[in-house]
């Protein structure tokens, strides 16, 4: 926040603008005087709340203008003039007063629509306000103050006295955080998530895609450690790229980014799989058996698997985790199994917009991105990559099927597209063993194998 403006914090009950404050004032320095004017609630249940998300407000001034219990106890009609301008009066002391004796450098009001209920008219209220929040700037206090909307209430008259506008609401996949508003300043759009708890109030901010791309070596591939598989893509995924393995339930997709993986590791390089369906103790124990050597480039801190329970994240929060890994450990390369487990953190919002978010982001900061995607359909006449429409974002895409021939059902592998170099057309039947995919000779002889269900060329 810009000093010596104001700022509003809308939302309902409960969304957090009352813990927002309270972070507000408890950053300011030890030496930085701060004031809470609360229209809402007691000093003693502010400071309980606050303790229970480990916020020290040792150093909060509390103001307090909510009525006592003599207010019910002693109240009497007032015959001559309203109650507001009765009740107007003494709270505006008290401000003046509080603000004097202190000269706050921040203060933050919960919240000024109580004072609507104290004006006469709209005119009159919208008057008051701008008097005060001009009052509290000018005497070198920065601002936040919170408001309650409804339909019947609404707050666009603060909106446009305010130098910025935080709106907090609660979507889809939980809390969220929207800038509409913060003059002199830009500030990235859209819907950021939050989550309030024991640690206050965490927001992970949407990620936003650089404009240009991270200098990377352009010659490094990536390979999966099987020869035939890297041969078959002219050695493998170009760095900084986005790869996409796809097919159904059970074909191999899992194990063949865990080549990739375990190909990195002996490299020397750094990676990280993000496991959303598979436990990790299970996935280790798959890929030793494969003999793969996962077990021990975990334990020379070159892979990191990280298990994550969709249900327990929320999506910004993730991509932030990812963030974490890849500035602080110096992943070069991504693998997210799988798309649809990333889906679930979005409760239900459009995965297509932050799938591409979250992958073009890490590629233009020369990280290698390797998504893997299920396809519902086992066999099928119609041949599908993917059923949600991800192929656009994809720079490689690999995909795994299965086939039925001579009553036997076997697995076949091919590419579709490489966008930075040429790559084997043909298409291979593999099994899964020792080292992962085995892959064979080029399937001849036969044609409709994309739809599951090949023929044998006749002449």
């Amino acid at each position: 926040m810009i000093e010596n403006r104001s700022y509003l914090v809308r939302g309902g009950p409960g969304s957090g603008k009352t813990t927002l404050g309270l972070h507000f004032l408890t950053a300011a320095n030890q030496d930085e005087p701060v004031l809470f004017i609360g229209f809402q609630e007691p000093e003693a249940q502010i400071e309980a709340n606050a303790t229970s998300v480990g916020l020290d407000v040792t150093n909060v001034n509390f103001l307090s203008l909510i009525p006592d219990e003599h207010f019910f106890t002693d109240q009497q009609g007032y015959d001559i003039f309203s109650s507001g301008d009765v009740e107007q009066e003494p709270l505006v002391d008290a401000i003046v007063q509080a603000v004097n004796e202190l000269a706050p450098k921040r203060v933050f009001v919960d919240s000024l629509t109580q004072l609507r209920f104290l004006s006469a008219d709209a005119y009159q209220y919208r008057k008051q306000v701008m008097s005060f929040l001009r009052f509290l700037t000018q005497r070198g206090a920065t601002v936040l103050f919170s408001s309650e909307s409804s339909q019947d209430m609404p707050d666009d008259d603060l909106q446009f006295m305010a130098d910025g506008v935080l709106n907090f609401d609660t979507g889809q996949a939980g809390s969220i955080v929207r800038v509409t508003k913060f003059r002199g300043s830009g500030f990235v759009q859209g819907r950021h998530h939050m989550r309030l708890g024991t640690a206050g109030m965490q927001v992970f901010p949407r990620l936003v895609p650089p404009l240009t791309r991270t200098p990377n070596d352009e010659d490094k591939l990536w390979g999966s450690g099987s020869l035939s598989i890297d041969a078959i893509l002219h050695g493998g995924f170009e760095a900084g790229t986005i790869s996409m393995i796809t097919g159904p339930a059970g074909v191999g997709k899992s194990t063949l980014a865990a080549q990739f993986a375990a190909a990195a590791a002996r490299k020397g390089a750094a990676s990280a799989l993000f496991l959303f369906e598979e436990d990790a103790t299970i996935f280790l124990r798959r890929t030793q058996s494969l003999g793969l050597g996962l077990h021990q480039a975990v334990r020379e801190g070159t892979v990191a698997i990280e298990p994550v329970e969709p249900m327990r994240y929320l999506a910004d929060e993730f991509t932030s985790e990812v963030l974490q890994q890849v500035t602080q450990r110096g992943v070069e390369l991504v693998i997210l199994d799988s798309v649809a487990g990333f889906g679930l953190t979005l409760g239900g919002e459009e995965i297509e917009e932050r799938l591409h978010t979250f992958a073009k982001t890490l590629a233009r900061m020369g990280v290698t991105v390797i998504l893997v995607n299920e396809t519902q359909a086992v066999t099928g006449q119609e041949f599908q990559a993917t059923e949600k429409g991800f192929s656009y974002l994809s720079d490689n895409l690999l995909f795994l099927r299965y086939m039925e021939s001579a009553g036997e059902m076997k697995k076949a592998l091919g590419v579709l597209k490489k966008r930075l170099s040429g790559f084997d057309t043909a298409l291979h039947t593999y099994d899964i063993g020792e080292g992962g995919l085995i892959v064979h000779e080029p399937i001849e002889g036969l044609h409709s194998v994309l739809s599951g269900m090949p023929s044998q060329d006749l002449g």
